[in-house]
């Protein structure tokens, strides 16, 4: 399976490829956004594995510009027309996520593939023929994002597995759960949780001395308050008092060649998106080795 960490900075790009020469990450970028696009898709392009670019429409859809819709149609099918030999997959601009939005979505992407644009649909309506007719009009890739209606294990598996058994690849927008997406053919997917456990002072590791179970396959979630005299229990294992402190200072050291106060320290930040990236590279790797036990594999 392939897992493209979202907008990462083009930091952590380099400061992960710095320890961990041989592997290149997977990486989403979003039209919408102010990122230096340039940096990615050609000054650092070879440092990079997979690149995805998604149009923004979740941020379209929560921005004044959804006003100008067709206009930002014209400015991202130029964008993308411009620099497609840069990225691996570029998604339609879906700018309806609601139930009643294919119509919309459809106008978008047929005008991005008269404009030599070979756009990935989105799917956002599981229920009504959507994924059907995209089966129909033969497309090899389609991406399911998110839908008004809820997206439940059953409901997605469902929806995974109409598209495999057809031959139709399929990424999914924004999941991370490892219990869904090793539970399912699923090719592809995108993680931006890395960032936010950033904001809310979690790191994550795989802990390999933990026994797994159906609801947590081995990994443990560490909080570094902004006050370490009132840690909030409900956002994950205080470092000071985290059982498996020893385990994780070895993990670090033996992985990362850093220490515990690297994660407190000025450039705290640096090191805590590495680990978290590295989280999600391990999930990956974890993902794709329970696919290859159900028999699916996929060239990513």
């Amino acid at each position: 399976m392939r897992l493209a960490i979202s907008s990462p900075r083009i930091n952590d790009i380099l400061v992960y490829k710095a320890i961990f020469r041989d592997h290149k990450i997977n990486v989403l970028i979003t039209y919408a956004s102010k990122v230096d696009k340039e940096a990615f898709q050609e000054t650092y392009r070879d440092e990079i594995g997979c690149l995805l670019l998604d149009s923004g429409a979740y941020t379209l859809n929560k921005s004044q510009w959804t006003r100008q819709m067709f206009d930002i149609a014209k400015k991202y099918g130029h964008f993308a027309s411009a620099a497609a030999s840069c990225y691996d997959l570029m998604f339609n601009l879906d700018e309806d996520f609601s139930i009643y939005g294919r119509e919309a979505n459809l106008r978008n992407q047929l005008y991005l593939e008269r404009h030599g644009v070979d756009a990935i649909p989105v799917v956002h309506d599981l229920f009504r023929g959507e994924i059907e007719y995209y089966i129909g009009q033969g497309y090899k890739i389609v991406a399911i994002g998110q839908c008004e209606e809820g997206r439940a294990f059953d409901q997605m598996e469902s929806a995974v597995w109409r598209f495999h058994n057809k031959g139709v690849l399929v990424h999914i927008f924004g999941n991370t759960n490892y219990n869904h997406l090793a539970g399912m053919p699923a090719w592809s997917s995108d993680s931006s949780s890395w960032s936010r456990y950033l904001k809310y002072g979690n790191v994550m590791w795989w802990n390999n001395h933990k026994e797994p179970t159906t609801k947590n396959p081995g990994y443990d979630r560490l909080y570094f308050p902004k006050d370490n005299s009132q840690p909030d229990p409900k956002r994950g294992n205080f470092y000071l008092t985290y059982n498996h402190r020893k385990e994780f200072e070895e993990y670090l050291g033996n992985t990362l060649n850093i220490e515990i106060g690297h994660l407190l320290g000025v450039n705290r930040v640096q090191y805590r998106n590495l680990l978290n990236i590295v989280f999600f590279t391990e999930m990956e790797r974890r993902i794709t080795a329970a696919h290859a036990k159900n028999g699916w594999s996929f060239k990513c």
